[in-house]
Order: structure tokens, then C-alpha cells, then sequence
């Protein structure tokens, strides 16, 4: 269709002036020759090659660039109908995510719409985090943990090599809350993540499962690096104080289960860990390791 042919048609649906997202209609060269009045004015790109302005965009990941590219030819040479291209424009965090539709244009030439998603990006974002975070802490939450724990227990079952889950259990911290309050205990149980976060290396996993509980999936280690882990995790949350200044101090109780030694599942690893944290904290050794000879439930 030639450029009068395109105006001619753009004439008839100035409607389009009227939608809250930007649009372009391009001719069959692939030049622009409408955009809306919601399209920026600083991005004009009339009489340009759509696929060379969105190149020329460096906030636009190539991926994308030439995804809208291809939807774009497809259209032209009537291969396709409408497609769609979403992507988070690059940075860290992204500012924008954009959704591009691309379609043919009847009688010749192909429109596209870019569309605004970063509000609800965002929010899907945000549900995805507090379905899988815990809201105090930040850390894993107990649904996170077993998700994500079993994926990491079949990639080690695959991998032929150990695992161990530790149960963290603080001491004493009913006293805390009763004695300094609600609020105060949520600081230190926040200080205790964060410590806990820090010692934990790429590629592991810690949660928070309870008030005062938390739990750590390590990769690739045997039962004396656990405990020398274990030993590490302690130390972090004892020394130097939670909350310097205050009477509380912090300790903790570990129980130890190693795959596959102790047992070949997450739930019975996690039962097993918890047994030997409460066997540790009632003999006051701090640490205990898992009795392999005693079977889950």
C-alpha cells in the first residue's frame, strides 16, 4: 500500500487518537507513517524503518528487538496475524515493562501498539514474592522452601552428591518476646536472617518455617563440613550481639540431616533434622546430627 493509501485509511479510524497507548502504522517497506497522539513526541518516528528505530532504542533488549522485528516481516508478508512481544526494558531493576502487539493492517502494512505493563508487572511480582517469602524476614517461606528443597534434592539424587538440611531452632527467644515485646523479638528474628542469609552460600537455601525456626538446605557437603557449617551459623548469630547494648543475647540449637545418609526425602530429612535440634537443645550440646538408625515416619 502506498503512503496515500495508508493515510486514506488511517483517516477513517482516528479513534485510534483516542486509545491510551501509543500505536504506529507502518507501510509495506516497513517505514512509519502514522503514530497516535499517544505515541511520545520525543520518539517520533515517522518516515523512519520501524525495525531500525527499535534497534536504535538501547533500552530495548536485542532478544526483543528482534522478536518485534520478525512479528513485524510476518505481518507484512501476511505469514501471521497478531503477535505479541513482552519484555522488561533493560536495567536493574527494569523501568518499564512493555508489551508489543504487531498485526497486519487490512489493504497492505502492519500496525504496532505498545502497551505499559509495569503496574501490573509489579504487582504480579509482588504476589509472587509474598507467596513465596516470609513477610518479616525476607527469607524463603515454608512453601518455598519444599518446593524449591525437593527441586534441589533431585538435582543432587542426579548428581550423586550430599546434601544437608539443618533445623535452626533459637534458644530462649520466648523470653525476649515477653521481656522486650513483640516488636523488639521481630527485630532480632529479622537480625537472625539477615546473619543467617549472610553465611549461607550461593546456590543453598534458608528459610524461615516458624516463629522462631528456621531451616537451610546446603549443596554438595558431607556430614563434617555440615557441622563445621552448622558451628559457622551459631557463631554468626552470637557474635558480635543481635542488638548491642541489650541484655538478650542469641544462641541457637542445630539439628543435622545429611542425604542420602540419614534419609532420601525432604520430609524425612526434615523430621529427622528436628528430632536431633531438640535433642541438642535439651542436652545443651548445640549441635546434634541426625541418628540415621532411626527411621522417619
Amino acid at each position: 500500500m502506498s503512503a496515500e493509501g495508508i493515510a486514506d485509511a488511517v483517516s477513517e479510524l482516528r479513534v485510534l487518537d483516542a486509545l491510551p497507548w501509543p500505536l504506529a502504522v507502518i507501510d509495506g517497506d516497513g517505514v512509519v507513517r502514522y503514530v497516535n497522539r499517544a505515541w511520545p513526541s520525543s520518539e517520533d518516528p515517522i518516515d523512519l524503518r520501524f525495525d531500525v528505530a527499535v534497534r536504535e532504542r538501547t533500552m530495548v533488549p536485542p532478544s526483543a528487538a528482534a522478536a518485534i522485528t520478525n512479528a513485524i516481516a510476518a505481518a507484512l508478508d501476511g505469514r501471521a496475524g497478531d503477535a505479541v512481544v513482552e519484555f522488561a526494558e533493560t536495567g536493574d531493576p527494569p523501568l518499564h515493562w512493555l508489551r508489543v502487539r504487531c498485526g497486519p493492517v487490512a489493504g497492505g502494512g502492519a500496525f504496532v501498539m505498545v502497551e505499559d505493563v509495569t503496574a501490573q508487572r509489579r504487582r504480579e511480582l509482588d504476589l509472587a514474592l509474598r507467596a513465596d517469602h516470609d513477610p518479616l524476614t525476607g527469607l524463603a517461606n515454608r512453601r518455598r522452601f519444599l518446593n524449591e528443597g525437593r527441586r534441589m534434592l533431585a538435582v543432587a539424587e542426579r548428581q550423586r552428591w550430599g546434601m544437608a538440611l539443618m533445623f535452626i531452632d533459637l534458644d530462649a527467644f520466648k523470653a525476649i518476646n515477653d521481656g522486650a515485646g513483640h516488636t523488639f523479638g521481630d527485630a532480632v528474628l529479622q537480625q537472625v536472617a539477615s546473619r543467617l542469609q549472610a553465611y549461607t552460600r550461593a546456590g543453598d537455601l534458608v528459610a524461615r518455617v516458624g516463629g522462631d525456626e528456621f531451616v537451610a538446605l546446603l549443596n554438595d557437603v558431607d556430614t563434617p563440613t555440615s557441622v563445621a557449617l552448622a558451628k559457622r551459623y551459631r557463631a554468626a548469630l552470637s557474635d558480635p550481639p543481635i542488638v548491642p547494648g541489650s541484655p538478650y543475647t542469641i544462641a541457637a540449637s542445630v539439628g543435622i540431616a545429611v542425604f542420602p545418609d540419614a534419609a532420601t526425602t525432604l520430609d524425612a530429612l526434615i523430621r529427622l533434622a528436628d528430632a536431633a535440634m531438640y535433642r541438642a537443645k535439651a542436652s545443651g550440646a548445640g549441635i546434634g546430627l541426625a541418628d540415621a538408625s532411626i527411621a522417619p515416619d
